[in-house]
């Protein structure tokens, strides 16, 4: 499953900044070329791919013990 989840979030970066290169018109002669909607969508989806990565990889470190473990 992690491993979907990190295919699935480099997709959708991708995705996000071909939207976002098309919105800005850098990527000319498409029907979203020049639509700032564009722009702002694919801002969007970065972000959020950039937030599944995150905490698809984030380092999971306990501070303290399990609940009991200080009885044994």
């Amino acid at each position: 499953m992690k491993v979907f989840k990190n295919i699935a979030g480099i997709v959708i970066i991708l995705l996000g900044g071909l939207w976002m290169l098309q919105g800005s018109d850098i990527i000319p002669g498409m029907a979203m070329s020049g639509n700032k909607e564009w722009l702002v969508i694919g801002l969007m989806l970065v972000i959020f791919g950039l937030g599944l990565l995150y905490q698809n990889n984030r380092p999971t470190t306990r501070l303290h013990g399990m609940p009991g473990d200080d009885l044994l």
